[in-house]
């Protein structure tokens, strides 16, 4: 095994990585070559982590998310490929009214990671009665989106990401860049159902 992939390895144990991994079963249309390395990172320490030994070692990576947006070469990638599964969501804040009949929320912030579908987001706003319009339907993860969807754009208060000197940055969406930025997680301005 090469050094730099040995040195990967070691950081995070065997166990979490697959060698020469088919990607065909990882993307929506189910094709692609191998990767000669694969890990599946389930927190933003994991993903902030793995990019930054990447980085420092000069290896070849590129992550992904619900692989729905992309199509992979049959001869592969030569490096490492890193799948994005990140599941926080959080209520950051919520704003509303009180009245004589109660609370009545009228908007909340929502944090979610990247790694986390769409669907699941969507279905989250719904047990908490907020309203998901506009995100429903999309196919994909919330990172992926927000490069490609006005209206996720659109709806983020701030995106935490990594920039390409490994250093988390909150951003507006009009910053974003797929070249410089991994994204971590936004928050999102979302109302209440009517």
């Amino acid at each position: 095994m090469d050094s730099k992939f040995k040195l990967i390895v070691d950081s995070f144990g065997n166990d979490r990585f697959k060698f020469n991994a088919s990607l065909a079963e990882y993307t929506a249309l189910k094709v692609g070559g191998p990767a000669k390395l694969f890990f599946i990172s389930f927190t933003n320490s994991e993903l902030i982590k793995i990019t930054k030994i990447c980085r420092e070692l000069g290896l070849p990576f590129f992550l992904f998310g619900t692989g729905s947006k992309m199509m992979i070469s049959d001869i592969g990638f030569d490096g490492l490929v890193v799948k994005n599964r990140t599941q926080n969501i959080t209520t950051v804040s919520v704003k509303g009214k009180v009245t004589k009949v109660g609370i009545g929320v009228e908007e909340a912030m929502i944090e979610v990671d990247s790694g986390v579908s769409i669907n699941r987001f969507c279905e989250y706003l719904e047990a908490q009665g907020l309203d998901n319009k506009g995100f429903s339907g999309l196919p994909g993860s919330i990172g992926g989106n927000l490069f490609l969807n006005r209206f996720l754009q659109d709806a983020t208060k701030s995106i935490k990401i990594l920039d390409s000197a490994s250093e988390i940055e909150k951003i507006g969406a009009e910053a974003l860049n797929p070249k410089k930025h991994i994204i971590l997680s936004a928050i999102f301005r979302v109302k209440a159902k009517v």
